[in-house]
């Protein structure tokens, strides 16, 4: 072989090491760390924000009723379950990605209803008070060190978004008998949720909401606080 071909073909696998290289080192410098961005705002509702340590409330009970349902399917792997992709025409769509949807739209859901029950002097009496800081307790003990970690989550902040989704709750259902209802077909207690018709068109659009998707967007249901073992 030539000299001079010699020279070029070094020159083109120098060339492509340093691609490639480029290229590891651009995804480790990209790669998303989820602690690194804990007290970061993920969702903001009417200027009230909402921290990704705060939105671990809600992976985590999201989390932990979906891996309930994974490892029914397959309790060797529950991953499985996580990555169906189920056909729905245009709401086709992963186990993961609806988990992550209905955390996002439940915590949006809790702060609006929470905001509009303040404002009208909703508070929990002493025995529903004490009910969620007994509800708060068990929780925190139930979930692992790991899971804790995981999500940034301590005692107070569980408490807190617990009293949250609480008052919120609470205040639904004393929509179920003061709002009316009959232009929509189904349940108050449907018609309120998250997806329910009446919340999506008399009350969430009274709302300003933002999302931060550059790194909402990254977040994956699925493997934050189950599944992380391997």
């Amino acid at each position: 072989m030539k000299l001079a071909n010699k020279k070029i073909i070094i020159g083109i696998l120098s060339a492509n090491i340093l691609l490639i290289l480029f290229a590891v080192c651009g995804k480790i410098l990209t790669r998303f760390v989820y602690e690194d961005h804990l007290d970061d705002t993920v969702i903001t509702v009417d200027g009230e924000s909402i921290t990704l340590r705060e939105f671990g409330y809600y992976i985590y009970k999201i989390e932990d009723f979906v891996q309930n349902q994974a490892l029914l399917y397959d309790r060797e792997n529950p991953k499985l379950w996580w990555n169906t992709h189920f056909s729905a025409g245009l709401d086709s769509q992963f186990v993961c990605d609806y988990a992550k949807k209905v955390a996002i739209n439940t915590c949006i859901c809790d702060q609006i209803y929470c905001m509009e029950a303040q404002e009208r002097g909703l508070r929990l009496n002493d025995a529903a008070q004490a009910q969620t800081l007994s509800e708060s307790k068990e929780l925190f003990m139930k979930m692992t060190s790991l899971q804790l970690k995981a999500t940034g989550l301590n005692e107070e902040t569980i408490k807190k978004m617990n009293k949250r989704h609480t008052i919120a709750s609470k205040y639904a259902e004393s929509l179920y008998v003061t709002q009316d209802f009959s232009r929509y077909s189904g349940e108050p207690k449907d018609l309120l949720n998250w997806d329910g018709e009446y919340y999506q068109e008399e009350i969430l659009p009274n709302h300003t909401v933002k999302l931060n998707d550059k790194i909402l967007d990254k977040i994956v249901l699925g493997k934050i606080t189950v599944n992380n073992g391997d």
